[in-house]
């Protein structure tokens, strides 16, 4: 991170009137955000060593975020997208002593819990302190479990992530970042703030065309990428899917100036991808988890290859043991909060393989279905055609534990009838097809994690409990055999 706040401190005495970041609210040039940063982390001085950001994103989380990196303190999002059980375990799990946030009511219950206005008084003008190293964060996943596991990340997995990352993207002081994924994510914050930062760039937070992640309307979304005109971005499958679709309604491209789009959180489908590419939207899929410092592999603007995830990270080391994918290398987290140190060598339950040099994503390990007949299936293989309908959240594979029956739960935002799926379906071996659907809501409780991905437990109660219709004709004994 000494690398992010010499860029910082570089900016502001070169071009500090330029827009460093902005907002629907605001925004603020290179000497601006300097100034805020410093002012914020002096108010930072006497506060605990752990601190919370419990801010939706925008400038203002931005600067939370470097100031307390600046003090060498531990940060702890508390995502907007969690639960108010999921927030109130990161509070006492990560031992937070004093949060960032707007409104001190919100923490009435947690009287010992000091709450910091962002937006920091005045101080005398002082220089942009030398960051001394030392400050970690700690990154929640949502977990198959609900409860969520703090993954610690250091100056040497940001550093390096940024270094492999940096060639790749090629930012320079002539691109504009439109920030979609939320800044709780760790991608997002590598992306949209730490790389703008060493590049000059200029990042655009837009929070309505975030809500589309969750299933919110889609203009906002469109709206920002017409009107900002975005050289890169970050997008989910589920986003690109109805973007996509909505190119294709209304006979349109994608915005000029696009050079580079990343995905990734959850795999897409081929088709997807190059329906992407052929609507003037430069993807380019990767592949990674929080516990590697957000990513593992990505394809290169101007050489991806639809499929796969593309070339591992310089200074990485994938091996995949056992048709699971391990990585070794300075991204590997520092440890799971309250837990052991990492080993050397990550196993990260993700299934894959190489084409050549580049990496394939076959599917989660504790998610692979085993038939009756003994077929192995990926689920992901048969979700990802699904998910491409825009009116489709999410879906999941399950298997139906009374007669073996594979059973696909799909989470809609409009009514969707089953006749309606069937053509994503064609393509795929008979034994992988889905002999019965369950359609429910995107809200169906417990059904999607707050990225988006099916919880796989709630998907096999579904199965085993809600009532189902039939997909295929063809005998259930034949898809079972």
């Amino acid at each position: 991170m000494h690398a992010v706040f010499d860029a910082l401190e570089h900016h502001a005495k070169a071009r500090p009137d330029a827009i460093a970041f902005q907002d629907d609210k605001t925004s603020v040039t290179w000497s601006e955000l300097v100034d805020r940063v410093v002012n914020l982390s002096a108010k930072l001085a006497d506060a605990p060593m752990t601190i919370g950001i419990a801010l939706a994103g925008g400038v203002d989380y931005v600067i939370a975020d470097l100031a307390i990196t600046l003090t060498g303190r531990r940060q702890v999002p508390l995502p907007f997208f969690f639960s108010k059980e999921q927030n109130a375990h990161i509070l006492f799990d990560a031992k937070i002593g004093a949060v960032i946030a707007y409104d001190a009511a919100m923490f009435a219950a947690l009287p010992q819990l000091d709450v910091i206005d962002p937006i920091a008084i005045d101080i005398a003008d002082i220089p942009l302190p030398k960051y001394k190293g030392g400050a970690e964060r700690v990154i929640y996943t949502s977990g198959s479990s609900g409860k969520p596991k703090g993954v610690v990340i250091g100056d040497r997995q940001l550093n390096a992530s940024l270094a492999a990352l940096a060639p790749i993207v090629g930012a320079t002081s002539d691109d504009r970042h439109l920030s979609v994924l939320p800044l709780p994510q760790l991608l997002e914050q590598i992306c949209g703030v730490f790389l703008p930062i060493l590049a000059g760039a200029e990042t655009t937070f837009r929070f309505e065309a975030t809500k589309a992640l969750f299933g919110a309307p889609l203009g906002p979304f469109i709206e920002a990428f017409e009107t900002i005109k975005p050289t890169t971005s970050l997008l989910a499958p589920v986003v690109l899917g109805r973007w996509v679709s909505n190119l294709k309604e209304n006979g349109r491209k994608a915005p000029k100036g696009l050079r580079f789009v990343a995905v990734g959180g959850a795999s897409s489908s081929p088709t997807l991808i190059n329906e992407a590419l052929s609507l003037g939207i430069p993807v380019c899929e990767g592949y990674g988890l929080s516990e590697c410092c957000a990513v593992v592999a990505m394809n290169r603007p101007g050489e991806s290859v639809t499929g796969t995830v593309g070339h591992v990270l310089d200074g990485l080391n994938v091996v995949i043991e056992d048709g699971e994918i391990t990585v070794s290398g300075p991204t590997v987290m520092v440890g799971y909060l309250n837990g052991e140190a990492a080993p050397e060598r990550w196993y990260t339950g993700d299934l894959g393989h190489f084409d050549g040099d580049r990496l394939v994503i076959d599917g989660r390990k504790d998610a692979l279905l085993v038939t009756g007949s003994g077929r192995n299936i990926s689920p992901e293989w048969v979700e990802q055609r699904v998910n491409t309908d825009p009116r489709i959240s999410s879906s999941a594979l399950s298997i139906r534990d009374s007669d073996g029956a594979l059973v696909l739960i799909i989470a809609a935002t409009v009514p969707v009838e089953p006749q309606d799926i069937l053509p994503y379906l064609t393509d795929i071996p008979e034994y992988a097809q889905p002999h019965e659907v369950i359609i429910v809501s995107r809200s169906e409780p417990n059904f999607l994690f707050p990225v988006g991905t099916p919880n796989r437990l709630t998907a096999k109660k579904l199965v085993n409990t809600r009532a189902s219709e039939i997909l295929f004709e063809a005998s259930l004994s034949e898809r079972t055999a």
